[in-house]
């Protein structure tokens, strides 16, 4: 490969010509595309030797049944325990990621060859909602794409399941959601963390419906960072808190932090 040599003000540094362009090992779908009207069905790729999981950590959602019609080409397990698969104590079901691998066929009496694909079916639970999600398993050739599909939250699109006349509870999610962008821009909160993940899902009950109070508590974020959130987003008729009122900026980030 050639190199260019670039020296100047004392430093040398390297640019190659060419540099060879490496696949993300996660390929992310937003949760909107897998269950609703307008959900796609989604084609998972599972190569030999390479296994591929499904998360839900950032949706926040709990796996509570699986099914999978083919099971003569891959074998699955999860991160926790559901019926048939893992270990569960008395009382305890659920899980929060699903892993695929590919294996050589298995002949199955009665069993037909799936020429399109395993189809998987996994029901998953938030709160009082449970939801199907869809996906359809096939082996992959060549180099692996992926190691990991993402399942990350979407509140653009209406459910069939949110109460279209609810304004008041449209106009909350759409101050939080807007509130997160700019907590999200200035570097306040992060993408990655587990809070994020919380206040996509309060955000997602919130504009099904759920009472604010309730879906704050059923997802374990506090009333004031909802109410700051919503300020940030452009809502100005909000009571807050007088002390949080007039953050300064370089409080914002402390404040973002401290309400975990």
């Amino acid at each position: 490969m050639k190199l260019k040599y670039l020296v100047g003000f004392g430093l040398i540094s390297f640019c190659a010509v060419t540099l060879p362009v490496r696949a993300s090992i996660i390929r992310r779908v937003p949760a909107s595309q897998l269950n609703g009207e307008n959900a796609q069905l989604q084609t998972v790729k599972v190569w030999n030797g390479h296994g591929v999981s499904i998360s839900f950590y950032r949706t926040g959602e709990t796996i509570k049944k699986i099914w999978l019609d083919d099971p003569s080409r891959f074998v699955l397990d999860v991160d926790g325990c559901l019926e048939g698969l893992g270990k569960c104590e008395q009382g305890q079901s659920g899980a929060g990621l699903v892993h695929l691998r590919k294996i050589n066929k298995v002949n199955i009496p009665g069993l037909p060859n799936a020429t399109n694909g395993a189809h998987l079916t996994v029901i998953i639970e938030s709160g009082s909602t449970r939801k199907s999600y869809h996906f359809r398993i096939i082996p992959g050739s060549g180099q692996p794409e992926y190691s990991q599909i993402e399942i990350i939250g979407d509140t653009s699109r209406q459910q069939d399941n949110k109460p279209k006349g609810d304004y008041t509870a449209q106009s909350d999610s759409k101050y939080i959601r807007k509130g997160m962008q700019v907590a999200l821009r200035n570097k306040w909160a992060n993408s990655d963390s587990e809070l994020w993940g919380k206040l996509n899902k309060l955000v997602e009950l919130r504009a099904q419906g759920e009472e604010l109070v309730t879906a704050s508590n059923n997802t374990g974020v506090s009333m004031e960072l909802v109410a700051k959130l919503m300020e940030l987003g452009g809502k100005r008729l909000l009571e807050t808190n007088p002390s949080r009122r007039n953050l300064s900026p370089q409080n914002e980030q402390n404040f973002i932090r401290t309400s975990r």
